[in-house]
């Protein structure tokens, strides 16, 4: 959780908009660790001449591009449509950068400017009080190419360009209850309150999701295709912990204590994701248990195209 200490104290006017729920907040956590709040009701405003900070005054490009491919034939009238990949997301902001003098003017332009790289990233937050907090990693696009006025002011406007190389929007993971096993055959919730061998998620974005699933052995587990037909099994020795990715194309499945790679192990495949907006029971059963010791859990970062 990012916590926020705004530089100016929020007036009586913010506080009020930030309880309605009305705006949203958007805030620029950087590539040192510093936030800047940048609209919102924790954003600073100029206040007169005496507030200092950045203030977003436009931004677009929230949402990725993408385009269709298409299959068509010699003597086929229109095409045959196969996919629609994302590209990385380009975003385009116009701010303002404004102090109590050209001094901390030049303070809180340098922080923003030392604050982007383009070889690592910082992460832009976006909350509402309907959906909550959203957040996609961001690098510098390019340099910036505004021409500036001529001497010093309190105030600046510029624009600024931002890349970011996974398309969608993420939030906090859904996780299933813990299951621990009760006997050689049994997962069950150690508190009593989820149903025993199933591992539920929900995915609140608006695109389809895939889970990682957390095994610890020892134990042969025969796992469900994320709510699909299809059994997955994967035989663990004792103290070894799997870390199973069902994404296709970054499936995988590494021993997390060694980082050694068993997907060998895996019998199966996973190829059904959890639909948007969907709540799955993922089966889950095990033989060969250490009754207390062999456990699973699973988690989903649900992803959305708009992050309000």
């Amino acid at each position: 959780m990012t916590l926020i200490t705004p530089s100016n104290p929020p007036t009586q006017l913010a506080l009020q908009r930030l309880l309605s729920g009305l705006d949203s907040v958007i805030t620029w956590v950087d590539i040192n660790g510093n936030t800047e709040p940048l609209s919102g009701g924790l954003a600073p405003t100029e206040m007169g001449g005496y507030g200092e900070g950045l203030q977003l005054v436009d931004i677009k490009g929230l949402g990725a591009p993408f385009k269709h491919i298409d299959q068509q034939g010699a003597h086929q009238d229109g095409a045959t449509w196969l996919d629609a990949p994302y590209d990385p997301i380009e975003i385009d902001m116009t701010l303002v950068a404004f102090g109590r003098d050209q001094i901390a003017r030049r303070r809180v332009f340098r922080r923003w400017m030392d604050g982007w790289d383009a070889k690592r990233t910082g992460r832009l937050w976006w909350f509402t009080a309907e959906l909550g907090h959203w957040w996609i990693d961001l690098r510098l696009l390019q340099e910036m190419r505004d021409t500036l006025a001529a001497g010093d002011a309190r105030s600046v406007k510029f624009a600024w360009a931002a890349r970011g190389d996974f398309p969608f929007w993420s939030s906090y993971d859904s996780i299933s209850t813990k299951l621990v096993a009760s006997n050689a055959t049994t997962l069950a919730d150690p508190a009593g309150n989820a149903a025993p061998n199933f591992m539920q998620v929900s995915n609140r974005g608006d695109q389809d999701s895939w889970t990682i699933i957390l095994c610890h052995g020892p134990g042969t587990f025969t796992i469900g295709d994320n709510g699909g037909p299809r059994r997955i099994t994967l035989p663990l020795n004792a103290g070894e912990l799997a870390r199973i990715e069902t994404l296709p194309n970054r499936r995988t499945v590494v021993e997390v204590n060694t980082g050694a790679n068993i997907y060998p192990r895996l019998v199966g495949r996973f190829s059904t994701p959890i639909a948007a907006g969907a709540t799955v029971r993922i089966p889950i059963t095990v033989t060969g248990a250490q009754a207390g010791v062999t456990s699973a859990v699973a988690s989903l970062t649900p992803l959305r195209k708009w992050p309000e």
